[in-house]
């Protein structure tokens, strides 16, 4: 019996030993790629200047369609496939909504938007150097910013060419959002006037 009970114990400390040694490469494994990644990410977002890109948001259950245009930093216009003649624009102090059905525009500082994250670089590279993915799958990689001043934000990065992707976050009335983005253009030339927003009364 003693003997059995020694070749039991021996046999079963060497399977726990083998499992400790393969949880550990792994882990290392899986801590080197993420190192990697995050390079590359970093590397490829530092040489981007201006992004062209189709996009999807959805609002819940609402979708909406439409092109979008950054330069960094701060800038954005967005101009969505819709009856209302909707257009979204951030000059780099305030973010415009303008439904030109309406000859409407509604103001917000961008400080207080997930666009004052998205759209600083600097912050967006902060985040990537500091914090490790919070999911990796074959199509996207996501790294979580938190601020006590914003809700939850995910900043998207496709997994097979590194380039942003999109975000996902929750608006001021709790709803979910996501903006996914397509048909990426890197670094075409866009004016710094292409950003101005209108006044209502030439809408």
């Amino acid at each position: 019996m003693l003997v059995k009970e020694k070749f039991f114990r021996l046999f079963f400390f060497k399977k726990i030993i083998f499992f400790l040694k393969i949880t550990t490469t792994y882990l290392f494994t899986i801590t080197i790629c993420s190192a990697d990644l995050q390079q590359n990410i970093i590397k490829k977002l530092t040489s981007t200047k201006t992004m062209t890109f189709n996009f999807q948001q959805k609002i819940e259950e609402k979708k909406e369609v439409g092109i979008c245009f950054i330069k960094y930093p701060l800038l954005i216009k967005c101009e969505y496939k819709n009856v209302k003649g909707k257009t979204l624009i951030s000059n780099g102090k305030s973010i415009a909504i303008i439904k030109k059905k309406y000859k409407k525009i509604y103001r917000y500082p961008i400080e207080s938007t997930p666009l004052f994250v998205i759209l600083d670089k600097d912050k967006v590279l902060n985040l990537i150097k500091n914090t490790r993915p919070s999911k990796i799958d074959s199509n996207t990689i996501e790294f979580e910013f938190t601020n006590k001043k914003l809700n939850k934000l995910i900043i998207l990065f496709n997994s097979k060419n590194l380039e942003f992707k999109g975000w996902k976050t929750v608006d001021a009335y709790s709803n979910n959002v996501s903006f996914l983005i397509t048909d990426t253009k890197i670094n075409n030339q866009i004016v710094d006037s292409f950003f101005i927003i209108p006044k209502e009364e030439d809408l």
